[in-house]
């Protein structure tokens, strides 16, 4: 997980930021992996952008948006809602952290 000492620390303070921080790094390793950011017909945003938050997490054959999700109800359906998410295999999903291996990163 790539943070700062002070995102660490607001973490610890506020819990609801560790699961966000948590997306970020599963973001980022997924993005990272071999078949993904050494496929040419997938282009990824880059760590640290200033993109929009509604913005796909990568862009097969420069059209069409792929999503990291957590594999939540809350979560696909926010997601299947962004402009060019239509079908649920746009989405990569990943169980979410529970509040006890949350605990376990940031104390």
């Amino acid at each position: 997980m790539n943070i700062t000492a002070r995102q660490f620390k607001a973490a610890q303070q506020y819990p609801w930021l560790q699961a966000a921080y948590y997306h970020e790094d599963v973001v980022e390793t997924t993005l990272g992996a071999a078949a993904i950011a050494e496929d040419p017909n997938i282009i990824t945003p880059g760590i640290g952008d200033a993109i929009p938050l509604d913005y796909p997490d990568a862009l097969m054959g420069g059209v069409h948006s792929v999503h990291v999700s957590p594999e939540t109800e809350a979560s696909k359906r926010a997601h299947l809602s962004r402009p060019g998410v239509t079908d649920p295999d746009q989405l990569i999903t990943y169980a979410p952290a529970t509040d006890e291996f949350l605990a376990e990163i940031f104390h």
